[in-house]
């Protein structure tokens, strides 16, 4: 129906929520025949150029920035409860993915992109954190995807990808975050990593606080959405394992390609190529 058409009796809200418009009416009457409280063409057209307006403003604050709570003292707890500030200079390690905070770019549930210059994601307590001038923020918006690119070795780049969105599995939710290792049609090969605080007692000095690791594997079949858990450790042959029906084709993929089946990375990218 043409704008000229409309008229109004009421009144209209306009308000924003995290990356959407919302256009909220209330006590609303359209009709055809009514001489009082009529909205013109002149008046719709102010509100979609209002609209217009915000709709763009929006699009460009969504783009490249990210926003974050404040954490005015970031402070973890080991096994009994205790704080313990991050970074600590008496814990051993740290309880992020990179020493330093570095370059990194966050893909939003609702495919929005941002990049940042100072994020990391800490295997501790699973949250994304960025800085931004000498303070210490986590992402509050649901994240689907972000990749960590530590560059402190120009000869040796390395790129972390990770991603939620899995099925549960063991102790694991939708949202829990796994290093993808290996992205293939097929299959997907993935690492779920957890740090705690551990406490070695010392015979006349002070306990030794220190971040330990933890690594779960899994592969993930894609047409079937399923997670097999690998356990803790990983090889070619516990995937071959895994997959005995798909034994004989990842040999003779891994004969062809040359790849080096002995690390990670290598399984990473025969599981790429696996389709």
């Amino acid at each position: 129906m043409p704008y000229k058409h409309w008229y109004y009796n009421g009144y209209f809200t306009i308000y924003l929520v995290r990356n959407d418009i919302k256009l909220n009416f209330q006590n609303m009457n359209f009709m055809n025949n009514s001489k009082s409280n009529f909205m013109n063409k002149n008046s719709m057209n102010k509100i979609l150029l209002l609209l217009i307006v915000l709709l763009s403003s929006n699009a460009v604050m969504a783009q490249g920035v990210l926003s974050g709570d404040a954490i005015k003292n970031i402070q973890f707890t080991d096994a009994s409860g205790r704080l313990l500030p991050a970074g600590q200079s008496n814990i051993e390690g740290t309880p992020y993915v990179f020493e330093k905070f570095t370059k990194g770019k966050v893909v939003f549930t609702n495919a929005v992109e941002a990049t940042d210059p100072n994020l990391n994601y800490s295997y501790f307590d699973h949250k994304l954190y960025f800085t931004k001038d000498n303070n210490l923020y986590t992402v509050n918006l649901p994240v689907k995807d972000f990749y960590l690119e530590n560059t402190e070795d120009p000869n040796n780049i390395i790129t972390k990808h990770f991603a939620c969105g899995f099925p549960v599995v063991e102790s694991n939710t939708l949202t829990s975050y796994y290093e993808v290792l290996g992205q293939g049609k097929v299959f997907q090969l993935l690492k779920y990593s957890h740090k705690r605080m551990k406490e070695s007692n010392v015979y006349g000095g002070a306990p030794i606080k220190e971040y330990v690791m933890d690594n779960t594997y899994f592969v993930y079949v894609v047409a079937d959405k399923k997670m097999i858990p690998a356990g803790s450790s990983i090889s070619f042959k516990s995937i071959k394992k895994l997959l005995p029906n798909d034994s004989a084709k990842l040999d003779e993929l891994a004969a062809a390609t040359k790849i080096n089946t002995k690390n990670e990375e290598g399984l990473g990218q025969l599981i790429e190529k696996f389709n």
